[in-house]
Formats: C-alpha cells, sequence, structure tokens
C-alpha cells in the first residue's frame, strides 16, 4: 500500500457583510443574490490521505466508495450528505479515479454549524483545492469554482476568499479591494438555521429591496470605509428575528459595548461585530460573553485557504 500524498488545509469562515435577496427565483431554483462577502480568520483543519489502494478505502468508507470522513464534531454527516464527501466524489468522478483511489479526510471543525459561516461551503472549497494539488491536476482558478458551483453555492467564494462581490446563486464572483485588517467578535445563541428554511420565510414574509451594492463597491474602491460601513445590510436578518430575538439583541449589545458596525451573517444566526481595535474587541467579546457562551475573537484575513503542509 503506498500513501500517494498527505496534506493539511486550514479553511476560512465568511460573513456577509451586505446580503441583497430577491424573491424572484432563478429557473435553477435559487435566489437571486448580490452579496459582499469577506473571509475571516477562524478556520477549520482538514487533514487529507489519498491512498493507491481503493480496496482500503472501500472497507473503511460509510458507503463503499473510497471516500472516509472522521470528524471531531457529531453534528457533522459522515456521508454523502456532507459537502466534503460531494466535493471529493465529484473530483474522483470527473476525472476518471474512482475505484482506483481511496480518499481519508479528516475533519478539527471550530466554525459553528448552521450559523451563516459557510463551515461547510469552506470545507468543500478545502477539499476541491486539495484533491486538485494532491493528484498535480493543475485545474485553474475558473476551473474550481465551476466544480464548486456543482457542490454549494457559497463553495465558489471560499474558493477564491478575500473581499469579494459575488452575484447570481453565489458563482459570479469579482474579486474586490481587501478591507483593512480589523478585529471581529462573533456572537451565536446557539440556534441553528437551516439556509433554505430561511431562504423559504424570506419568501413569505420577507421584503424585497432594492440593492446598493454598487454605492458600496464605489466606497470600498475609494476607501470610504466609514461610509461603507454606514451601508450593511442583510435582507434575511428581518426574516430570522422573528424567531430569534437575541440576533438584535448581540447586535445592540456589540455596539454598547464598542463595535463600530454589527449585523447578522448570511442566513444566521451569527451576529458580527467589527471593532476599530483590540482593546474594543476583548471588551466586546467579553461583553457578549455574558450573555452567549458561543463567543469567537477573530480577523477579517485575505485568504480562504491555507495550505499548512
Amino acid at each position: 500500500m503506498t500513501i500517494s500524498k498527505k496534506l493539511t488545509v486550514k479553511s476560512s469562515g465568511k460573513i456577509n457583510l451586505y446580503l441583497n435577496v430577491s424573491k424572484n427565483l432563478r429557473t435553477d431554483g435559487y435566489h437571486e443574490i448580490k452579496s459582499i462577502m469577506q473571509s475571516i480568520s477562524l478556520s477549520d483543519e482538514l487533514s487529507f490521505e489519498v491512498f493507491h489502494d481503493y480496496a482500503l478505502g472501500h472497507l473503511n468508507s460509510v458507503n463503499g466508495n473510497g471516500i472516509s470522513i472522521a470528524c471531531n464534531n457529531i453534528d457533522i454527516p459522515l456521508n454523502e450528505k456532507n459537502l466534503v464527501h460531494k466535493a471529493a466524489q465529484l473530483i474522483l468522478k470527473n476525472l476518471g479515479f474512482e475505484k482506483k483511489y481511496s480518499v481519508n479526510i479528516n475533519i478539527k471543525k471550530s466554525i459553528p454549524v448552521g450559523a451563516g459561516l459557510a463551515g461547510g461551503s469552506t470545507n468543500a472549497a478545502a477539499t476541491l483545492i486539495a484533491l486538485n494539488k494532491i493528484f498535480s491536476l493543475k485545474l485553474t482558478g475558473e476551473k474550481l469554482i465551476e466544480l464548486g458551483d456543482q457542490v454549494g453555492s457559497d463553495v465558489p467564494f471560499c474558493i477564491s476568499g478575500g473581499t469579494a462581490l459575488v452575484e447570481g446563486k453565489g458563482v459570479k464572483i469579482s474579486k474586490l479591494p481587501d478591507l483593512p485588517f480589523y478585529w471581529v467578535v462573533l456572537a451565536i445563541n446557539g440556534k441553528k438555521f437551516s439556509s433554505g428554511d430561511v431562504y423559504d420565510k424570506f419568501d413569505l414574509i420577507g421584503k424585497e429591496k432594492n440593492s446598493v451594492h454598487k454605492s458600496l463597491v464605489d466606497n470600498l474602491i475609494k476607501k470610504n470605509y466609514g461610509e461603507f460601513f454606514l451601508g450593511l445590510e442583510n435582507d434575511l436578518e428581518r426574516v430570522v428575528i422573528v424567531e430569534d430575538k437575541m440576533v438584535t439583541i448581540l447586535k445592540n449589545k456589540a455596539r454598547e459595548f464598542g463595535a463600530f458596525a454589527s449585523q447578522m451573517t448570511g442566513s444566521g444566526p451569527a451576529v458580527f461585530a467589527f471593532c476599530s481595535d483590540l482593546k474594543i474587541a476583548r471588551e466586546v467579546y467579553a461583553g457578549l460573553g455574558e450573555i452567549s457562551n458561543n463567543i469567537f475573537l477573530t480577523y477579517t484575513t485575505p485568504n480562504s485557504q491555507n495550505f499548512i503542509n
């Protein structure tokens, strides 16, 4: 038995600085969005081992297809329901590697599950990038994003990372000038929301608005960060707060403790708070820690996926 290669990747979460959602569904059933996304340092660690021995993977994998997943979080599915499994299977199938190799993947989760931070999507992105390197496929970023689109709507952004305008169902990505370094505090009250459920509720009770992404992008390009942060908005937030009043409480408290901007990310319920320096970030962290036991101190980063070895 020969080990082809081992590789470990740090896989970063994301926050939606702006999220505009259309109620008119696309022909593929997805919502049309315009979002400004930002990578953050809060990350998972994924370790990959590829064996040129399908029989080993066939025995160890959940469904006998040579893909074996382990994780330190019992809430994470280890079968084809996991986007990591879907990404690995996509690579093996598209390149004719099925029944030739076995892939073992270990996921060390730090990103909360079901919080709007793209934990599953960024893990899937890491899988595409890692297997591209392990197998020396030399797939371009454009091709990886195309594959990512087949896995999940946030995966393409998590492949490119940094600061970007994301449109359509999440595949059209326009890189933007990276935000400066900011400390960011994340707070979650423990509830979990399915993205699909939140979007369905938006269709029922949400309010569609005209997008202001162009002015936000213009402010980023001109480095008018004060104006930029004044324009942050998430169309899904009003839907989530109907069931989760803590989102509003966490946002307001974050500002009371010194954050200059605070908002729910994605389909929630995670709330982010931008802080001007580490001292204020620690005060916000400590203050929110009195009302929530799921707090993270993180920061903006220009990358989404980083190889450790």
